[in-house]
């Protein structure tokens, strides 16, 4: 692993499992820099192959059928429904001692090994004959890997998903060739390096020799270039029994010299056309307190790098298509809108979903009406919670919760399918705020295509997390579980499981939700983005009706308690109706 090389034959490989709707943008990036380095790279997207591997082993003809028409642009919503219920049913069937379920919109995998722990992690690579994807990677990956010969083989591990599977497959990549450069990177380890300095993590390079904790764009440029991790930026790595963990970059790349991405991983996305990402921007412009999606980034929580306008533009038409999800943490207005006039420059009539601010500028109808017709068509907006004093504590005071009924209002009027982020728990915040968002999706619920509700997370890296920000509020645990994103803690004034009740009912508002059923059939905006408002409502009014939240009985029992607790009121709810009731008079 000296010298310089010419050329390395390389594999980047985006393992099981991940969402199979979406092909990954971080690969493609990085494939493209390395062909214009006069590499030869090759993708595989494993979370797509593999996937569709396991599936078809055990569900046969019944998911070739089902897989040929999520795929065909003419399947009506019935044929659509059918496919969704054999995947789950399939997926359902596989895994014995892991949680594997194709459902919805997501793909979820669990392995029996992942505790966060790094004496978990190790075992299963020591029984990776068990392993629900082992026969895939023997059968598929390594042959492939025979035939061509890399010099380099990176695995990306995005999130916990992935993790266990992508290990597995670098050791068998390790053993089949241990001349080849075995290299492991994603947003996945950004979060966890904490966990390099712990004595036993060397043992992870028993089965790969590098692990990027950086953005990519370097460290894989010079370990094409040199196959030596000593001198990649950005890499922890194993030198004489100990774990050496080389800085990040000085002089961070400059998005607006990247190479148009290259999609060629042998494998179609689960829609009927081809929709590709694109991460136009490193970081994002906020620093909102819970959160770390950008912690990879070289500048993370400083000013984000950016391409210009008509540097994206200049993407869209070299990549040949006209709908695109762009995945940076926030795509600004005035960003979109100076797209938009370089694309009808240059007579390209791309669409777009994206990350969107709820700031109050939204509340101007004009303002909507230019987002659409710079090419806008859905956007994912982080409410969070209807405390104004919540959000102050988070570091999100562009959000005016009174305003968000009207700002939803003329997104819909304007054509913009909306997406919305929940959350209950925030520390500090009481819980009857909650309850309050089951009134809010029904006042405002024919606004919204899509919720996401969830618990608050103390998210590893995050500003939180690293100031401690809510030490007074909650506590984190003793931390034995060095890989997992999340910090386990607890609330020093509020019961979990009262935070547990609250998301439960929260849940089930959005399972009631005009559109649950149909955006559960129709799973995110590259399928969505096919329809219209209009014609989604039509659809949600034949697919069958949704199960509720399991234990919600005992949920809406904890919903007296919080009401009484918090604000001295006697309550005794004895339905979901009831609760949503009441929460007509938190408003």
């Amino acid at each position: 692993m000296k010298g310089v090389y010419s050329m390395a034959r390389i594999i980047l490989q985006y393992p099981p499992v991940s969402s199979p709707w979406h092909i990954p943008g971080g690969i493609a990036q990085l494939a493209a820099m390395l062909q214009s380095d006069g590499h030869e790279v090759i993708q595989r997207y494993g979370h797509i192959l593999g996937l569709e591997y396991v599936l078809k082993e055990h569900g046969g003809a019944d998911v070739e059928s089902a897989l040929a028409v999520i795929r065909n642009p003419h399947s009506d919503i019935h044929a659509l429904y059918e496919a969704r219920i054999t995947f789950e049913r399939v997926s359902n069937g596989i895994a014995i001692h892991d949680r594997f379920e194709v459902a919805r919109n997501n793909v979820s995998f669990v392995s029996s090994y992942y505790d966060g722990s790094i004496e978990r992690a190790l075992e299963a690579v020591k029984n990776r004959e068990h392993h629900v994807w082992y026969d895939y990677f023997t059968k598929v990956e390594l042959p492939f890997a025979r035939d061509f010969k890399p010099d380099l083989y990176g695995i990306s591990v995005a999130d916990e998903r992935q993790f266990i599977q992508a290990l597995i497959l670098a050791s068998m990549v390790k053993d089949e060739f241990p001349r080849c450069l075995v290299v492991l990177g994603g947003n996945f380890w950004s979060r966890v390096t904490h966990a390099f300095h712990m004595s036993e993590f060397a043992q992870f390079f028993n089965y790969c020799d590098a692990i990027v904790h950086r953005e990519g764009f370097q460290p894989l440029a010079a370990l094409a270039a040199t196959l030596n991790p000593a001198h990649a930026s950005g890499v922890a790595w194993r030198k004489n029994g100990e774990v050496v963990v080389n800085s990040a970059t000085q002089n961070p790349t400059n998005f607006e010299t990247l190479p148009t991405p290259d999609f060629d991983g042998g494998a179609r996305q689960w829609s009927p056309d081809f929709v590709p990402s694109l991460y136009t921007a490193s970081n994002c412009y906020m620093q909102c307190g819970f959160c770390a999606i950008g912690a990879a980034s070289d500048t993370f929580l400083h000013r984000p790098r950016t391409m210009s306008p008509r540097r994206i533009a200049e993407h869209m038409i070299n990549l040949g298509a006209t709908r695109f999800e762009i995945t940076d943490e926030l795509f600004p207005i005035p960003v979109q809108i100076a797209l938009g006039k370089e694309l009808l420059r240059l007579n390209h009539p791309a669409t777009w979903e994206c990350y969107v601010t709820v700031t109050d500028q939204l509340l101007n109808p004009a303002v909507c009406v230019k987002l659409y017709e710079a090419g806008c068509r859905a956007v994912q907006l982080g409410l969070e919670t209807l405390s104004p004093d919540t959000l102050s504590r988070e570091n999100k005071k562009w959000n005016t919760p009174k305003n968000y009924g009207v700002i939803l209002a003329n997104l819909k009027a304007a054509g913009i399918q909306t997406h919305v982020f929940l959350i209950v728990g925030i520390p500090g915040e009481s819980l009857h705020w909650g309850l309050a968002w089951t009134a809010f999706l029904e006042e405002h619920g024919d606004y919204i295509l899509t919720i996401k509700s969830g618990r608050y997370r103390l998210t590893r890296h995050s500003p939180e997390e690293m100031g401690e920000t809510h030490s007074q509020l909650i506590e984190a645990d003793a931390d034995f579980k060095p890989l997992h994103l999340n910090r386990d803690f607890r609330y020093r004034a509020i019961s979990r499981k009262k935070v547990e009740a609250t998301r439960d009912i929260l849940e089930q508002a959005c399972r009631k939700h005009w559109a649950y059923g149909v955006t559960s059939t129709i799973p995110w905006w590259v399928n969505r983005g096919r329809y219209t408002w209009d014609e989604l409502k039509r659809m949600a009014q034949v697919v069958p009706p949704e199960p509720g939240v399991k234990h919600l009985d005992n949920a809406i029992v904890k919903a007296n308690t919080i009401v009484k607790e918090e604000l001295g009121r006697q309550a005794s709810f004895r339905s979901f109706n009831d609760v949503a009731t009441f929460a007509r008079t938190l408003l």
